[in-house]
């Protein structure tokens, strides 16, 4: 390819999909300056929205295409956002084009826009002289900091959109003065958007799925920790067609912040912030949990968990599946250790 067949391309970094007055609309976000020049630089200059409107997403993104003065390709583009409307028709409305363009990112990471259009939400973030695609990648940043891994790639969104037995679960953004910010998960059922989780609830189920890297805790003690270490297990039983799910974690924290004069580190103070902690984290815990009963919602993958643990006894209540959510039994089997934190000037 040419380098001027290579400057008429404009390479999209952000895609926006939005439903709005009875049609879909795609913005793609892009940089001006450098076009897909690699020596530029695909993310230099300054940012700009191109708009598409159509009866479907593909049908808008086409509109876009043929409207902007340069080629546009979305292979590049590393963020995927999905507007409140939008997201409310449904998850395989907006996303079924892309799952069948060979060119995207299966990497890229899909967010919901709470409560507006994610134009709207992008066009904001213009005004206020953000880079947009580097905010977004930094929130990626952060979240590696605080999980193992992100849930959210396209190809996890893709594949769980397969099962409909248990509730989708993508991060939703809101804005703040200082920049973008995940507040929590939003929840699909039947591929449709039904609700959002506030923060602890989500971190609760990220503890639940075993995904947690670090979290703060805040005791009462004048003692502030930090988890460094989490393992969570599921075991699901059926006893009785009665679904009895255990959830066994283990964890480990490192002291942060000591405001008392006393020595935390003697034996029964130790036990005592111990047990603390425990129950700092299953509270936490308890929030998804509690969210499941009373809204009759999977949010934890239950479904998949319980067949693959009871593979035989599993077809005797996969069809009444949705009305045994509500009435599961949980037990909890919590174990922590804190360790002694490095203090400067202590040889």
């Amino acid at each position: 390819m040419s380098r001027r067949e290579i400057d008429e391309i404009n390479l999209a970094l952000v895609i926006c999909i939005d439903h709005f007055e009875g049609e879909y609309v795609v913005n793609a976000l892009y940089s001006t300056g450098g076009g897909a020049d690699p020596e530029k630089g695909a993310g230099s200059g300054e940012e700009e929205l191109a708009e598409g409107k159509g009866a479907t997403p593909y049908e808008a993104l086409e509109d876009l295409k043929d409207k902007n003065k340069k080629a546009i390709s979305i292979a590049q583009a590393g963020s995927f956002l999905i507007g409140q409307e939008a997201a409310e028709m449904g998850l395989d409305r907006c996303l079924d084009f892309l799952s069948r363009d060979e060119t995207i990112k299966m990497e890229a990471l899909i967010y919901i826009i709470k409560d507006r259009k994610a134009s709207d939400f992008v066009k904001q973030g213009i005004e206020n002289d953000q880079i947009i695609h580097e905010d977004l990648e930094a929130i990626e940043q952060k979240q590696q900091e605080i999980l193992t891994r992100n849930d959210n790639t396209m190809v996890n969104i893709l594949n769980d959109m397969k099962q409909s037995l248990s509730s989708t679960l993508i991060p939703y953004l809101i804005a703040e003065e200082s920049g973008y910010v995940i507040e929590g998960y939003a929840v699909f059922d039947e591929l449709k958007l039904s609700d959002y989780l506030d923060r602890e609830t989500s971190d609760g189920v990220n503890f639940i799925k075993n995904i947690m890297r670090s979290y703060p805790i805040y005791l009462q003690d004048q003692a502030s920790l930090m988890v460094s270490y989490t393992k969570t297990k599921l075991k699901a039983e059926l006893r009785n067609k009665k679904v009895v799910v255990t959830i066994k974690m283990d964890f480990e924290t490192m002291m942060k912040e000591v405001l008392t004069k006393g020595n935390i580190f003697i034996p029964e103070v130790l036990e005592r912030l111990t047990d603390q902690q425990n129950q700092y984290i299953l509270s936490i815990i308890e929030k998804p949990v509690n969210y499941s009963i009373n809204t009759g919602r999977d949010i934890l993958g239950l479904a998949r968990v319980i067949e693959n643990q009871n593979y035989n006894e599993w077809e005797s209540i996969e069809g009444d599946w949705s009305e045994r959510i509500a009435k599961i039994e949980y037990r909890y089997q919590l174990k922590s250790k804190i360790s002694k934190s490095f203090i400067l000037g202590t040889y």
